[in-house]
């Protein structure tokens, strides 16, 4: 789609500096000179537009805190809080899930599950809210004793 409408600008460009150029040199001249200021114009924007990019950075000052799992048919519903406590405003965060399976004692805890999760929320900088995930269940037929989430990284905008 984008093809065609670089196509169809570099078609109207072209037709109206070859109309301009057959009514004379002066109209043609000044269809050219607009035509190269604009072009100009949409460089520097292009240019100046990658200021604004998002970048993708490590978790520092992202804090998850999560509340409660709840198990179902099509997966497990993990809810919490997601707080922002560094200098940037966020636009997503990659959490890890993990189901861990507690047999003995609290510390002595078994990883059989783990999944990469994408949280697409945007999270100013000092702010905190609530989310809500779902991670499949594990394969395993091991009982999930209790569930982790850590952040991984985050998609933050950059200062400007």
């Amino acid at each position: 789609m984008r093809l065609l409408l670089v196509l169809t600008v570099i078609i109207a460009v072209t037709v109206l500096l070859w109309g301009s150029w057959q009514w004379g040199r002066r109209p043609f001249y000044l269809v050219l000179s607009l035509v190269l200021a604009g072009l100009m114009v949409l460089g520097i924007g292009v240019w100046q537009g990658g200021r604004d990019d998002q970048v993708r950075l490590p978790p520092d000052g992202i804090e998850v805190t999560l509340k409660e799992f709840l198990a179902s048919e099509s997966g497990v519903r993990l809810t919490g809080n997601l707080a922002n406590r560094s200098e940037m405003n966020v636009a997503a965060v990659t959490l890890q899930a993990r189901a861990l399976s507690c047999p003995k004692a609290e510390n002595d805890c078994t990883v059989i599950y783990q999944q990469t999760i994408d949280v697409q929320m945007y999270l100013p900088a000092g702010q905190d809210y609530p989310f809500a995930v779902v991670s499949r269940h594990p394969k395993e037929d091991t009982p999930v004793d209790r569930w982790e989430l850590e952040a991984i990284d985050k998609l933050a905008y950059p200062q400007s």
